[in-house]
């Protein structure tokens, strides 16, 4: 089966836990999904959220028709954008759902390690000034190096994420802790992404069961 034969947004991938086909869908809140219309692309083509929340579930099913293990994960819209700007990743469905299966995938047990990517540009504007970059005499031998880490984990046994840092900011946020390492870059990484999580999982969660169903003359 491919993505195509459901729908373009939605990605199919096997569960690295079940071994099952899986499909990830996002749900956004009802009281966000004004704001989702002029910030996602493709999401203006609904004329409610009424009928975007028929089309979410009408995947569902499909899906599970189809064999498919569907999780329908709820997201927040700030951290979304957030995620989409750190990774330079256009916003549009099929972002939603990718975000919405890296948080799944972070906040399901065992939880996976973090490793932060540097970007070629971030390195080379940041390089002098961080310890653990200038260790390396050049972005691709830091490159070659960070593949051998993630490539030892995975050997391990671990499940790794990786997610794209801004250094300038891990150096700010290194100053108050005082440590400045290969490991703390990784560490920041981690927070990141729990607080990419934690911004729906732990402050959303209640706005979103309040609005999530609320009156349909409010779409």
């Amino acid at each position: 089966m491919s993505d195509s034969d459901i729908d373009p947004g939605i990605l199919i991938f096997v569960d690295r836990h079940s071994k099952a086909e899986t499909a990830v869908i996002a749900l956004i809140a009802k009281h966000e999904f004004a704001r989702a219309r002029l910030v996602v692309p493709g999401l203006s083509v609904y004329s409610s959220y009424e009928e975007w929340r028929e089309s979410r579930e009408g995947f569902q099913m499909g899906l599970a028709m189809a064999g498919v293990d569907v999780k329908m994960v709820p997201v927040a819209l700030t951290p979304f954008l957030a995620w989409c700007r750190l990774t330079g990743t256009p916003s549009s469905e099929r972002a939603l759902e990718a975000f919405a299966s890296t948080i799944l995938r972070f906040r399901t047990p065992p939880e996976p390690i973090v490793l932060a990517v540097v970007r070629e540009q971030e390195f080379r504007a940041h390089s002098r000034g961080v310890a653990a970059l200038s260790a390396h005499c050049d972005y691709w031998q830091w490159l070659r190096h960070r593949r051998a880490v993630r490539a030892n984990a995975a050997a391990s046994g671990l499940d790794v994420e990786e997610l794209p840092i801004l250094v300038g900011d891990f150096v700010e946020w290194s100053a108050c802790v005082g440590q400045i390492s290969e490991a703390s870059i990784d560490r920041y990484a981690q927070l990141v992404l729990e607080h990419f999580a934690c911004a729906f999982y732990e402050q959303e969660s209640q706005t979103f069961l309040q609005h999530f169903d609320g009156d349909p003359s409010e779409g």
